[in-house]
């Protein structure tokens, strides 16, 4: 696999705002720090129905909206 393929699951960021290029590091470290905001409010998310069972999904993936619009 050559160095500019993504691997498999990985979030890939080829430019930025000012159109330059995103080093492989840059992406990952983003993608951690999305990664980290999606897991808090998804665990917020939770709390606020006192951790009942079933939705945890649910809250994951309402996370992944919010987190997802703010970066809009």
């Amino acid at each position: 696999m050559s160095q500019d393929q993504p691997l498999y699951g990985e979030l890939v960021i080829p430019f930025n705002a000012e159109n330059e290029t995103v080093s492989r590091q840059q992406a990952k470290t983003r993608a951690a720090e999305i990664h980290k905001q999606i897991e808090q409010i998804a665990f917020y998310l939770a709390k606020e129905r006192d951790f009942a069972p079933g939705h945890e999904v649910e809250d994951w993936l309402r996370a992944e909206i919010q987190v997802l619009k703010s970066l809009k």
